[in-house]
């Protein structure tokens, strides 16, 4: 027989029941007449009265639920739930659903989205988001894509850089998705004709993932876009990238000095980010007397201890140019800029790496070389990039070998062969020739011929060194580098 509490929301509010049932799962009925089925995960009392008679609570349910904000609780009553939920956490623990807590592999886990829509549950929506994400998220992947046609709703996950199809819904269920998605991720649920952006947290096991939310509506509704990230899949060691002995050491050296500008380039979703944050990483804890580390970024996308991160907000006025000027009022030895994209920045940046400032930052363009003409096309005078830039950074990442099958494919890498992902790169110090041609403004193709001069390793170099080392197949190289 469960056990109930009886608590009232605020003074007009529904009144709430908790059952505390014996199976570890929690109902909470209102007189709305809302019924939900979810573990608790905490209950905390957030304030009590002088006289200790109420108390206030908080009630946190498992994966992707909302809290629900309990006021005026008889405070023996707030006692006696906090103790008994207590203990059906540490129950819940030891039998944790296993859709929650391991993969689903196959044909299994659209099958199991259908059960979820087909069981009649009037939360359908709730779990099929709850257990779609959680999956996305033991499955490793990057990205999970919810997409609106006219016969179904598609749900993709991103693994490896590669788009998966993994469960078709039918497409009765796609606007009870959106406004699930879109609760978890506080965004506004009746704006259906715009694109909105949001984030939430999600709890699997003992570690928290972030969630970035993007809506926008298509002809078939709204398509939701989930990106995922996980402390726990991060790379934050320069040795753990994939570059070569050489390069490892060029690329630790040129982090070492005391000023400069150091730059990266790559498509969108090339580990850019991660290499920048392995960086600044080797600088926290390898470069003495380093006191201030200051990082100008859209969006923040992890939280690194004794860096100060600041997140561009332009609908305020904080743009990547305002931030970088403040920045450098509060006297930093190393500035993350996420992106240069536009002139005001890029002279700002250029300009720093003269001045006492080592600089890392990203730049769009199609190889190495072509970041200096970049620069150069947002306005940045040749003479101070040729003496601000120390060098710029190429890369992509391509799939490894599953290490388990050799390439034959398997369950654990979803018979694909592949197995993770490392980078492929090309370090292009920028020599006294290279400078010249600069500042002689030489075109791309002329600066291409003076790096194969200079006999600079080509990202093409690196990938088939890898190919040949079994790290990667050149059927990949060819997909990633054409």
């Amino acid at each position: 027989m469960a056990e109930v509490l009886y608590v009232k929301q605020g003074l007009i509010g529904p009144k709430l029941e908790l059952h505390i049932a014996p199976e570890g799962l929690t109902l909470v009925q209102s007189d709305t007449g809302r019924t939900d089925y979810a573990p608790i995960c905490d209950i905390s009392q957030v304030t009590a009265s002088k006289r200790g008679r109420v108390a206030d609570l908080t009630v946190t349910f498992g994966a992707l639920r909302p809290a629900w904000s309990l006021k005026s609780v008889p405070l023996a009553s707030a006692q006696w739930a906090q103790s008994v939920i207590a203990e059906e956490r540490n129950a819940l623990a030891k039998r944790e659903k296993p859709e929650y807590s391991q993969p689903v592999r196959g044909n299994r886990l659209h099958d199991m989205c259908a059960q979820i829509i087909a069981s009649g549950n009037g939360n359908a929506a709730v779990d099929l988001v709850d257990f779609i994400v959680a999956q996305g998220v033991l499955h490793g992947a990057s990205d999970v894509h919810f997409d609106p046609y006219s016969d179904a709703v598609v749900v993709r996950f991103r693994l490896d850089g590669v788009l998966y199809d993994v469960a078709r819904l039918h497409p009765s269920i796609k606007r009870q998705l959106a406004s699930r998605l879109k609760v978890v991720s506080k965004l506004a649920t009746f704006r259906k004709s715009v694109a909105q952006e949001g984030r939430a947290a999600l709890k699997i096991g003992d570690r928290t993932v972030d969630l970035r939310f993007s809506s926008l509506p298509t002809i078939h509704g709204e398509k939701v876009a989930v990106r995922i990230f996980d402390p726990a899949k991060s790379i934050f060691d320069v040795a753990d990238l994939g570059m070569s002995a050489d390069m490892l050491g060029s690329l630790q050296r040129l982090l070492m000095a005391p000023q400069g500008t150091v730059l990266l380039t790559g498509p969108s979703g090339s580990g850019k980010t991660t290499t920048l944050y392995a960086a600044l990483s080797y600088l926290r804890e390898n470069k003495r007397n380093l006191s201030s580390i200051a990082t100008v970024e859209d969006p923040v996308e992890y939280d690194l201890q004794v860096v100060n991160q600041t997140q561009v907000n332009t609908a305020s006025g904080l743009t990547f140019a305002n931030a970088l000027r403040t920045v450098l009022r509060q006297d930093p030895e190393v500035i993350m800029i996420g992106e240069i994209r536009d002139p005001e920045t890029a002279d700002i940046a250029i300009q720093a790496g003269l001045t006492g400032h080592l600089v890392l930052s990203t730049v769009h363009a199609r190889s190495a070389a072509g970041v200096l003409l970049r620069l150069i096309d947002l306005g940045v005078e040749p003479y101070l990039l040729a003496s601000s830039v120390s060098a710029v950074l190429s890369q992509r990442l391509v799939r490894t070998v599953c290490t388990k099958c050799t390439g034959a494919g398997c369950e654990q890498c979803a018979n694909t062969g592949y197995s993770g992902r490392t980078g492929i790169f090309q370090l292009l110090p920028v020599s006294d020739a290279l400078r010249e041609c600069v500042l002689k403004r030489r075109s791309l193709v002329e600066l291409e011929e003076q790096v194969r001069a200079e006999h600079v390793p080509s990202l093409l170099d690196d990938g088939q060194a890898k190919v040949r080392a079994g790290v990667t197949t050149q059927e990949e190289l060819t997909r990633v580098l054409g």
